[in-house]
């Protein structure tokens, strides 16, 4: 009758414990000051050096836009003669000139052009900057609530085989059981330590990632919250494929790629019309030697000067060059939107497949798991259950709820990396 008691004390030490461990969990974390993805994201952004440079090469080009479009600096000349060219009222010996080059219209204006698409093009080259640090603090934040989740469950099992084997003890020294149940319980235990040595590793190696992206200290804590709340994910592959040629910002690029060696061909082309240079000379006239009323009078004259688009060849090599590459840019749009739509497709049907592994899980796998662990424990108390199946049913539930985080990570992962194909959140 004691070691009837006995038993059954022990098996609620093990429920106790159960309950206990994640209380105690989330006792340690509240130590620490939570930090939503949210917030951990907008502070990766504001420190990060390469989303900074690449948001500075986008103004820049934009300041640029003014300067490529306007006029080209006039010129002054000044000329001495060292040998007086003599005139009929006097002697030449100073000249000044100052000139204009008015480019025609229309270059100046593809020129401004190009340059915008030039900042578009760097514009969305920050955002996809910004976009990839998002999918990285997401992708380790999602690891760290793994890692998490795996710890506090292998604490769970640990917990249970512990008071499993102190059961074992109790029975073996009535002679109930084998001396090689207790060692089977202390060999699981020690399974059980080495796996958490190994999870708590591999969280100090997802936090050294996350606090460089965060540029803070190494070794510095971050402590995630507890729980994640799953999307329910409920777009068609269609309405993906619409919002990946809108939002995404590589392709983006590309189609602004293509704008620019538009207007790059049409600038090549606009260098058969001439341009043309007005100018203004001043020429001063020395006295000269005679009576006359304009004697010693300086000369004015206005000038016009007219670029000559001669050498066709090489006007037509340019135009030809600029053609070549606007069909490249063309090619490479259409290659970076099939990558993108297909990346789409594939992730999709990753993502549909875990949600349906979830639902599994929690409708089926889990429960049934649960069951299983307990039959064997009161098959166990009763005897006509060995502890190598209880013990074995108690590591099945554990590499399920394991198994269970582990794909809610993936989900969560999978639409993470979805939304950097796409460009935006979903």
């Amino acid at each position: 009758m004691n070691i009837f008691l006995k038993q059954n004390v022990s098996f609620l030490v093990v429920i106790a414990l159960i309950i206990v461990s994640p209380v105690a969990a989330r006792a340690e974390n509240s130590k620490k000051s939570v930090e939503s993805l949210t917030d951990l994201i907008d502070e990766a952004i504001a420190a990060n050096d390469h989303i900074a440079a690449a948001h500075s090469k986008w103004k820049a080009a934009e300041y640029n836009i003014k300067y490529v479009k306007g006029m080209p600096d006039p010129q002054a000349q000044y000329g001495y003669f060292f040998d007086n060219v003599e005139t009929r009222v006097g002697p030449q010996e100073h000249r000044y000139n100052i000139s204009q080059k008015i480019p025609f219209l229309g270059k100046l204006i593809t020129q401004g052009k190009i340059q915008a698409k030039q900042a578009e093009a760097l514009q969305a080259e920050y955002e996809a900057t910004k976009r990839e640090m998002i999918k990285k603090m997401k992708m380790l934040y999602y690891d760290m609530y793994w890692i998490e989740k795996a710890v506090q469950i292998t604490e769970q099992e640990k917990n249970v085989v512990a008071a499993v084997e102190n059961v074992a003890e109790k029975k073996y020294e009535t002679n109930q059981v084998p001396q090689q149940d207790v060692m089977r319980a202390q060999l699981e235990l020690s399974r059980l330590l080495d796996k958490l040595l190994q999870f708590k590793q591999n969280r100090k190696t997802l936090e050294a990632k996350m606090n460089n992206l965060l540029e803070r200290a190494l070794g510095s804590s971050i402590a995630i919250e507890e729980n994640i709340e799953l999307p329910l994910f409920e777009y068609d592959l269609d309405n993906l494929r619409i919002l990946g040629r809108q939002s995404k910002q590589e392709l983006l690029a590309a189609k602004v790629a293509v704008e620019k060696a538009e207007f790059e061909k049409t600038l090549a082309t606009l260098n058969y019309i001439p341009d043309v240079t007005v100018g203004f000379d001043y020429v001063q006239v020395d006295s000269g030697h005679t009576t006359m009323p304009n004697d010693g009078a300086d000369a004015y004259a206005g000038t016009v000067a007219v670029n000559i688009p001669l050498w066709f060849g090489k006007l037509h090599a340019k135009v030809q060059e600029k053609k070549e590459l606007l069909n490249a840019r063309v090619k490479d749009t259409k290659d970076v939107e099939d990558d993108i739509m297909y990346e789409i497709e594939d992730l999709y049907y990753k993502i549909i497949t875990y949600k349906n592994i979830i639902a599994l899980y929690q409708s089926a796998l889990i429960p049934q798991s649960n069951q299983a662990v307990e039959a064997a424990r009161v098959g166990y108390e009763t005897e006509s259950v060995n502890f190598i199946d209880w013990l074995n049913s108690e590591r099945v539930l554990l590499e399920t709820r394991l198994a269970y985080y582990k794909t809610i990570v993936d989900y969560m992962k999978s639409i993470a990396f979805l939304e950097r194909i796409i460009g935006k959140d979903l």
